[in-house]
């Protein structure tokens, strides 16, 4: 009978590629869940007046607002590049060991150009 570990560290543990791809799909959900009601509002604003286009206009040019800015155009990014990659696995592609690999070093890279990329657009 083996004994669980009383202390587990979990920054001591050694994660594979693919459980870290999958986490930080999972981590950019909820910050997309927490960011999209903010910038809801201010899309609702910004349509109703053009005194509230103004506001949000001049809002959005605080430090503050384009950082959440750029982290919710990066975890949209993030998170839509890789859900392709959880839809390609889901027909039955890219499921061995090999292959999620490199998929999950594939969606690191190509939605880090991205983010650079969206991110030039916001400052």
């Amino acid at each position: 009978m083996s004994k669980s570990p009383l202390f587990l560290n979990l920054l001591k543990i050694r994660l594979p590629i693919t459980a870290k791809a999958s986490i930080t799909h999972r981590i950019s959900a909820v910050g997309i869940f927490f960011l999209i009601f903010p910038f809801m509002g201010a899309l609702l604003i910004a349509t109703s007046s053009p005194e509230g286009f103004l506001f949000i206009e001049n809002l959005g040019s605080l430090f503050l607002i384009k950082i959440l800015l750029n982290l919710f155009v990066a975890g949209l990014t993030y998170h839509y590049i890789a859900g392709i990659r959880h839809l390609i696995m889901d027909f039955g592609y890219w499921e061995t060991l090999k292959a999620g690999s490199i998929s999950a070093y594939g969606v690191f890279i190509f939605s880090g150009i991205l983010i650079i990329f969206f991110s030039t657009f916001i400052w």
